[in-house]
């Protein structure tokens, strides 16, 4: 008889299960207001009243996101390996007992210390060529946790992804507190889980190498120059080049400088590394407008500019290999109205690579805070921060805005590729 595990229910939430059950037409009667969550739910289920094929989707849908906010991106290679059906039934029959690339066992799939790693579920889509478009595993780990009088056993659920038209592979996780050891915390087992992934499946991944990186500067500067073009000052500043460009003569010919210089069109100027003066001038206009666009606004009101995200804060190695991270002023402030940002920008546009960027997006219910961190080669990772019920249009959402800036990326390669070949 399938019974709810209290691994499950950890891994969900009471309140979600509670919340489902009721949204189905079930509710507790006096006698069973008493009753644990497991019990009253092993009733219904003994009962025959709970529709296990639709119970058992709930369940994969929240174990599959959920709580399970860490994740990891790989690059697929070699896909043609592991592209058909028949390359996943062997190994999941031979290994996992499965005979189906669509298999929902939530409930009854709860591994122990004997037989510490299952799949719970597999659900899979193919393309009319019988090729899989995507396939999803839903790993359930043996973990310990620490517990009133010693360890407590519980279960730890992987959920992993390979998306044949986005060529990833996207692996989850949950980082819990209380992991008793250090093999059972959330990135043990996310590595785990990735080598399996090539031992059993033959799944293949390549490395990133810096291109994360420098999609993250594109996005982060794109981003930040979106919510530039909507302050109408920061517009007109391009309106007084001519002041601009007398108030750097005048100061640079006023000023008993070392280093200036004359230029061919008998223009002083500064020598060559001393500094970007022009720039650094253009910068403080740049925050003029910005500071006193949000001066004494609600930054609420960003959302009503229309804007894709807001750039919360980056972290990046700059030319002296100094690794410097940028963040709002408070929790509401945009990085872009910091006086911090607004001194470091050269140097962040100057660097061209993004290490960490967190950017805030508009949402149904709340606001999407992602963190992408593109500090190791082999793997994009994301964080979803915050307190929302992470689900599968979140992902999309974060998916969709780095592939955007990924495939301008790539078109601006493509173009300098074209260039120089002309030449």
């Amino acid at each position: 008889m399938p019974s709810l595990s209290q691994s499950i229910i950890t891994n969900i939430g009471a309140d979600y299960i509670e919340t489902y059950l009721k949204k189905k037409g079930f509710s507790r009667t006096d006698e069973e207001k008493g009753q644990e969550l497991k019990y009253w739910v092993d009733n219904l289920l003994k009962e025959k009243k709970i529709d296990i094929d639709e119970f058992e989707e709930f369940l994969f849908s929240e174990l599959f996101w959920g709580k399970r906010k860490t994740i990891q991106i790989y690059k697929l290679d070699k896909t043609k390996d592991y592209r058909y059906p028949r390359d996943w039934e062997l190994p999941l029959e031979e290994k996992y007992n499965i005979d189906s690339l669509n298999f929902f066992n939530i409930l009854g799939s709860i591994p122990n210390s004997e037989e510490p790693r299952k799949i719970a579920s597999v659900c899979s889509e193919e393309n009319l060529k019988g090729e899989l478009v995507r396939i999803r595993l839903l790993f359930a780990c043996y973990i310990q946790v620490n517990g009133d009088r010693g360890y407590k056993d519980s279960v730890a659920y992987i959920p992993v992804e390979v998306d044949f038209s986005r060529k990833i592979m996207l692996i989850k996780a949950w980082t819990r507190q209380q992991i008793a050891h250090e093999e059972h915390k959330a990135y043990s087992l996310m590595d785990h889980i990735k080598r399996l992934m090539g031992i059993e499946f033959k799944v293949a991944t390549r490395n990133y190498m810096s291109e994360h990186k420098k999609i993250l500067f594109l996005m982060s500067k794109s981003l930040i120059y979106e919510a530039y073009s909507h302050v109408p000052t920061y517009n007109e500043i391009e309106n007084i080049d001519g002041v601009i460009k007398n108030f750097i003569e005048e100061t640079l010919s006023g000023l008993s400088l070392r280093n200036v210089e004359v230029n061919e069109q008998g223009k002083p100027v500064l020598a060559e590394g001393v500094m970007d003066f022009e720039a650094e001038v253009r910068n403080v206009l740049e925050g003029l407008a910005i500071s006193d666009y949000f001066f004494d606004r609600d930054f609420d009101e960003i959302w009503k500019m229309g804007l894709e995200a807001v750039v919360a804060r980056v972290k990046f190695n700059d030319e002296e290999r100094v690794l410097t991270s940028l963040s709002g002023e408070n929790t509401s402030a945009p990085i872009f109205c910091t006086k911090t940002f607004m001194s470091l920008k050269n140097r962040m546009e100057e660097a061209e690579r993004i290490e960490t960027l967190w950017i805030t997006m508009d949402r149904k219910k709340g606001n999407l805070n992602l963190k992408f961190d593109a500090s190791n080669m082999e793997y994009l990772e994301i964080l979803i921060k915050y307190g929302i019920r992470f689900n599968e249009t979140d992902m999309n959402s974060a998916l969709e805005i780095y592939e955007k800036y990924e495939t301008k990326l790539n078109q601006k390669i493509a173009e300098q590729s074209k260039i120089a070949i002309g030449q």
